[in-house]
């Protein structure tokens, strides 16, 4: 093979492995073969800590910790504060758009990352909008419409979406508070 196509195919092989269109070791194996050892320093290491194939540990861990934050401050806005209810369901509004948007963007990076911050986003969204319906409303009906909205929109997502974790959880949730309502 001459020179020219060796170095294109090279080239193409390297684009297949940054962008992750085949499996490290495929691309390793590739490289190996067409560059008859040459490319063996390149590939006999690990991939640089922000490379495209891995996220790096540390984005993880601050994603992760905003997002427990983000938990906590629902918390304690909810049970520490004297905020009226307008400025206690804009924060929690803001808190889960925030988380969510977190998720967005570690979706394709990191897909344990993503599952988590989904479900921290859930829970702020839930906890928030049971909240301040409870504040606003005496009535316990309105609670009850809140929670089957959430747990629906959570089932509906995890049906489109196929998380499995939201599946269950929205469909619990449905039958549990439907169980609650018809028995008490």
């Amino acid at each position: 093979m001459d020179e020219y196509r060796r170095d294109i195919l090279i080239k193409e092989i390297k684009y297949w492995k940054a962008n992750q269109l085949l499996p490290d070791d495929y691309c390793n194996f590739l490289l190996m073969l067409y560059s008859e050892g040459e490319e063996a320093e390149a590939i006999s290491g690990e991939s640089p800590p922000f490379s495209a194939s891995r996220p790096p540990q540390k984005r993880f861990i601050v994603m992760l910790c905003l997002a427990v934050a983000a938990v906590v401050l629902t918390f304690i806005v909810i049970h520490f504060t004297s905020f009226s209810l307008l400025l206690q369901t804009l924060s929690h509004l803001v808190l889960a758009a925030f988380v969510f948007g977190m998720a967005v963007y570690a979706r394709k990076q990191d897909g344990m990352l993503f599952h988590l911050l989904i479900s921290a986003g859930a829970v702020i969204f839930f906890t928030g909008s049971t909240t301040s319906v409870m504040r606003f409303e005496e009535s316990n009906v309105l609670l009850y419409v809140t929670i089957l909205l959430n747990c629906s929109i959570w089932f509906a997502a995890g049906y489109y979406r196929k998380l499995p974790y939201l599946l269950w959880a929205g469909g619990a949730g449905v039958l549990l508070t439907s169980l609650f309502i018809f028995i008490l």
